[in-house]
């Protein structure tokens, strides 16, 4: 019977281990994917971003939209911001034409631009604030311009 008894301690033993590893690397995972969408330093205040705005307008007269494309798949927005992507983000299928309409005070630039420095600022109904809010610092205006302009840009949603 002791014999038993310590033949089965040897794989109980492992997978103890192996729980405990796994456990760790969720761990380590949820930690790094937090830390990854917080902040590196405070969003933009909802006060400054008319100011940003114009600057970002400025920009985007300049603007690519094959530049902005390239810099949507870079950040893999599209991932949640994808027709159909169980309703994490708004798709990008028509957001030009949504943007012009969901704050009237606002242009689509305006508004696509404060969307992607402080998201927080307005939510879209039905849909919770998930989006990342270091964009502002991760960003500079150039490449937040082009990729309003390939927003802008995007066709619009053939079920309108």
């Amino acid at each position: 019977m002791a014999g038993s008894a310590s033949s089965q301690q040897g794989p109980r033993l492992a997978l103890a281990l192996a729980v405990a590893l796994l456990l760790l690397v969720a761990a380590a995972f949820a930690f790094a994917f937090t830390a990854a969408s917080l902040p590196e330093s405070a969003p933009i205040l909802a006060a400054d971003i008319p100011s940003a705005a114009t600057e970002a307008a400025a920009a985007l007269d300049a603007a690519s939209s094959l530049a902005g494309e390239a810099l949507i798949e870079s950040y893999q927005c599209s991932i949640c911001h994808i027709q159909g992507a169980g309703r994490v983000a708004p798709s990008f299928i028509g957001i030009g034409e949504r943007a012009a309409k969901r704050r009237p005070q606002m242009t689509a630039a305006q508004y696509l631009y404060e969307s992607i420095v402080s998201p927080g600022v307005y939510l879209v109904d039905g849909y919770a604030n998930a989006m990342p809010a270091n964009f502002a610092r991760r960003l500079t205006q150039a490449e937040i311009a082009h990729i309003i302009a390939h927003l802008l840009s995007s066709p619009a949603d053939p079920r309108q």
